[in-house]
């Protein structure tokens, strides 16, 4: 994939999540990708013009604050599984507005529904191939990573 591409990946995540959480993205092409120990992980797949998938690597303090944003409560109220299901609903989301841009707005796609990926998981599904993007982004300095893998 170009650089365009990932550029315009980026930026799909930075609106979606502004918009939906009121949490500020930031591309942090320098680092490495996160280490899939002590993070939390969710993918979602999808099938249509083109088929392949969409995940999320993310801290948790990063994640704690998204949920808490995303629900409008305090991020000490924040129970685990809010911290799941805003994952999932973030990669859904994100999924859901970079697809009419990588296959055009007349493709017809469906996305499968979201899970949440152990360490062990997450690791195997995300680098036993090479993605056809991968944005490095933080979150108040916390690094969070977008794969997107496109099959043909």
């Amino acid at each position: 994939m170009d650089n365009s591409q990932k550029v315009a990946l980026s930026k799909v995540v930075r609106d979606s999540m502004e918009k939906l959480a009121f949490v500020f993205f930031a591309s942090d092409v320098f680092r490495e990708p996160i280490s899939f120990q002590n993070v939390v992980a969710a993918e979602v797949s999808f099938t249509g013009v083109f088929s392949g998938r969409l995940a999320m690597v993310i801290t948790e303090p990063a994640l704690c604050e998204l949920a808490a944003n995303m629900l409008g409560i305090d991020g000490e109220d924040v129970e685990r599984n809010h911290l799941y299901d805003a994952l999932k609903e973030t990669v859904n989301i994100i999924c859901g507005n970079w697809l009419p841009i990588e296959g055009g707005d007349e493709a017809v796609f469906h996305v499968g529904t979201p899970r949440v990926l152990s360490p062990s998981e997450a690791e195997a599904s995300l680098t036993g191939q090479s993605p056809s993007i991968l944005e490095k982004m933080s979150v108040d300095e916390e690094p969070c990573d977008i794969y997107f893998f496109r099959s043909i």
